[in-house]
């Protein structure tokens, strides 16, 4: 009798364990190969992108302009926005506007920000701009008052702004971020599509980068939470937890050659827009994220601190070289 009880016991436990396989196997299909295209111009004639010079901001305003979006680039290194402003209008016949903001700065760049887009017919918003951190215990960081400063406005405060600041109906103004500075234009449009970049930080917390996991886990959750509010209001909230794509940044990693890079990594992201409230964006990212959440906690945490470890090991020793 008992035999039979574990027998079942176990049947169903690997059913259920297949079916669920089974269904991410076609989710994963319908997200990462079966690729279609959103009609970005139903949004809005223009797309916002902040920290646009480099990685994966960079390529998400090329591969905006290539569907004919006009960009505005926002990020902190003026030679480059101009830079990156000229390739997009020669290459894609595009318009772009710039505008240098250092996101660590204090709240008032929200009205600078709001200022510069009053007018324009956003459609889409990328809020990218984040910064990591050194590898460290939390009371062991070199600087630990202007991180916990910078962090927090740089991939907290700069995505929630954002999304709030103007309300047409009333006809006044109130700055508060990315996300507040759009999100109420879009409201009254009733369209509009904002596209929160998180990291695969986000999937379970993680040591020695604790401060870096938590403005990501952050930024999810707040993404999801506004996808549910604004749906019926014809406005599209998505959430992006990538792994690490191939950039400069990443170069020194032996294996390099297996990431993809921000271009190959964008026009996969791009094409799940509208299929899910919340992607990793590439299929390599899926498959990884999906193994961290099944690994039991203590081995999860006991790998990723031996990694972590290690590198943390590794640039110190480069370093003192």
């Amino acid at each position: 009798m008992d035999c039979s009880v574990f027998q079942y016991i176990g049947i169903f436990t690997s059913l259920y364990f297949i079916v669920k396989i089974v269904l991410k196997i076609i989710e994963g299909s319908r997200l990462y190969i079966f690729s279609t295209y959103p009609d970005f111009s139903k949004f809005g004639k223009w797309s916002v992108v902040t920290g646009s010079t480099d990685g994966i901001g960079k390529a998400t305003a090329f591969q905006l302009a290539s569907y004919g979006q006009n960009i505005v680039l926002i990020s902190r290194n003026e030679e480059k926005l101009r830079n990156v402003a000229n390739e997009i209008e020669s290459k894609h016949n595009v318009q772009t506007k710039c505008l240098t903001i250092d996101f660590s700065d204090d709240e008032e760049i929200y009205d600078k920000i709001a200022d510069f887009l009053q007018g324009l017919d956003i459609g889409t918003l990328v809020n990218n701009v984040g910064i990591s951190q050194e590898i460290s215990c939390f009371h062991e960081h070199p600087n630990l008052t202007n991180l916990i400063r910078n962090i927090i406005r740089i991939n907290i405060m700069s995505v929630v702004k954002a999304v709030a600041g103007f309300d047409f109906k009333l006809q006044c103004r109130e700055v508060i971020c990315m996300t507040q500075v759009v999100l109420p234009g879009m409201v009254r449009r009733k369209r509009g599509l904002i596209l929160n970049v998180a990291s695969m930080a986000a999937v379970r917390p993680i040591q020695i980068m604790t401060m870096y996991s938590a403005t990501k886990t952050f930024i999810n959750f707040f993404s999801q939470g506004l996808s549910y509010e604004y749906e019926s209001k014809g406005i599209t909230i998505q959430s992006c937890m990538p792994g690490t794509v191939r950039s400069n940044m990443t170069e020194k990693f032996s294996e390099v050659q297996k990431m993809p890079t921000a271009e190959q990594y964008c026009k996969s992201w791009l094409a799940t827009v509208g299929k899910a409230r919340w992607t990793h964006g590439y299929w390599k990212h899926a498959i990884e994220a999906f193994i961290m959440r099944q690994l039991p906690s203590n081995l999860f945490h006991k790998m990723v601190g031996s990694s972590l470890k290690s590198a943390l090991k590794a640039a110190n020793e480069k370093k003192n070289k």
